[in-house]
């Protein structure tokens, strides 16, 4: 029971710490830029290393890698975007 909840935690973990860390590096800069900054952080690290496993060559044969490639990507996507506007909500009532 607790195995599939310590993988959701660990995949929310490596998607929301780098789109954290984008925005942080950009924050000084434009809305836009800090969005797109923060989307392409989240999904710097989980998006290639579910590539690297869904290809990889011992792997069940009924299993579509590309499929699996785009829920994940699919899901890094999610957390990025709410975690960027966890941070804008949070600068925008720090701005007031």
């Amino acid at each position: 029971m607790t195995g599939p909840i310590f993988f959701i935690v660990i995949i929310v973990m490596v998607a929301a710490l780098p789109a954290l860390a984008g925005w942080k590096l950009s924050q000084k800069r434009d809305q836009f830029v800090r969005m797109v900054s923060t989307i392409g952080a989240g999904q710097l690290i989980l998006t290639p290393g579910i590539a690297m496993t869904a290809f990889s060559e011992n792997r069940a044969h009924d299993e579509n890698p590309i499929q699996t490639i785009v829920i994940y990507a699919a899901m890094a996507l999610v957390i990025s975007i709410m975690t960027f506007a966890i941070m804008e909500i949070r600068k925008t009532s720090k701005d007031k």
